[in-house]
């Protein structure tokens, strides 16, 4: 990637991070990356393409960042549910996340590339330690569907976040108990959602931004 091109999704970032995405336009775009307006249709067709790439490079940066924050983490299946609590938090609070939740395809999509491999690793961990039991390949397969529609679902608890009908605690607390994330016991489930509901760094810091 050219460092121009890098320069101008750099840019996007910073952009989406102080507009609404529905402000964005070329010309504010380029006054941050200091480029000409040329430059920027030499590198992406639509406000729209890069708007994409800058999401990409957000999630991977995110992922980057959780990796980091779970590496001495032994209780893979715990991971995966962090996981997806990471993702609608993500979500929630980006500047961009109403124009995201009208092109749920795309955001699907940029999960599905970056994020994804990263939970199939995790799976897979957890079943050479023991902590998912009785798995073959069937149990992949399946996973692999579960994923794919708690997707979907975390999307649906984004949207009742954004509408204040449930705060992040309580739509992951949902989200994790009603949907089978892996298949394990009930209670092993229950005990990895009420560790995080616990961690009360992570919701401190939130109510505090709240306030």
């Amino acid at each position: 990637m050219s460092k121009t091109r890098e320069k101008l999704i750099d840019a996007a970032i910073e952009y989406l991070n102080m507009e609404d995405v529905e402000k964005i336009s070329v010309k504010k775009l380029i006054k941050i990356a200091d480029v000409g307006y040329g430059t920027f249709y030499n590198h992406f067709n639509s406000i729209e393409e890069i708007q994409v790439e800058a999401l990409n490079k957000t999630v991977r940066n995110v992922l980057i960042e959780f990796k980091l924050n779970v590496k001495n983490e032994k209780d893979y299946v715990y991971i995966i549910y962090l996981a997806l609590l990471r993702g609608i938090n993500l979500l929630v609070n980006s500047p961009s996340i109403r124009w995201l939740l009208k092109d749920v395809q795309m955001l699907i999509q940029v999960f599905k590339e970056i994020s994804q491999p990263n939970m199939e690793n995790n799976f897979l961990n957890a079943v050479k330690a023991k902590q998912i039991k009785n798995t073959d390949i069937e149990d992949l397969i399946q996973f692999k569907d579960a994923r794919h529609y708690m997707q979907w679902a975390a999307i649906g608890a984004v949207e009742q976040i954004v509408k204040g009908e449930l705060s992040e605690k309580e739509a992951f607390a949902k989200l994790a108990k009603n949907v089978t994330v892996v298949d394990i016991p009930n209670a092993q489930r229950d005990q990895i959602i009420e560790r995080i509901l616990n961690e009360t760094f992570y919701w401190e810091a939130k109510d505090n931004d709240d306030k």
